[in-house]
């Protein structure tokens, strides 16, 4: 498929590069790498440059339907990025997701998601969250299933080891070896 893949890698710092970052929370996980050019994560971005998420057991606010059950959701703030979805317990460091659909968070204020509602996220992880890629499809919510079984065959290998041969630094934290 000829579809635009952008990339993002998470991953929860070490404590010497938090330490002298300023940063405490356990459960945040740090944008140290991109490849492509989308706008629709720039709400995550804090005054800094700085882009992150927290990794947030779903269970703690999320309703969806029984089918589609999420262990771990990412958030910022008030917002639920996305959930991560896992079908397929043979492939447990695999899931997928998509932004919040609606346009008004429940506090009534805008969604700053909303204009991203169609696009899909795919994520390749470590056991422990600890480490998280996350791959966007734009305008391809309505095919993740399809999406998700490509990466589960190994479709998508190729165009991901290009993604990560093209990525670039997200923020230089001081540190060289992340």
């Amino acid at each position: 498929m000829n579809q635009p893949i952008h990339y993002y890698r998470f991953i929860a710092l070490p404590q010497e590069i938090k330490k002298a970052n300023n940063i405490r929370s356990k459960m945040r996980l740090d944008c140290i790498q991109y490849a492509g050019e989308y706008s629709g994560l720039s709400p995550l971005v804090n005054h800094k440059k700085q882009m992150f998420v927290y990794k947030t057991p779903a269970r703690d606010f999320v309703s969806a339907d029984s089918k589609r059950i999420a262990e771990w959701s990412l958030t910022k703030s008030s917002l639920n990025v996305t959930s991560l979805y896992n079908e397929d317990l043979d492939y447990p460091e695999l899931f997928y997701g998509y932004p919040n659909s609606r346009r008004k968070l429940n506090d009534g204020s805008e969604n700053p998601f909303y204009p991203f509602r169609n696009d899909a996220y795919l994520f390749l992880s470590d056991k422990d969250l600890d480490d998280i890629e996350m791959l966007i499809l734009p305008e391809q919510r309505n095919i993740i299933s399809s999406w998700y079984q490509m990466l589960i065959d190994g479709e998508l290998d190729e165009q991901i080891k290009q993604l990560r041969a093209d990525a670039k630094p997200f923020y230089q934290y001081g540190y060289s070896k992340l």
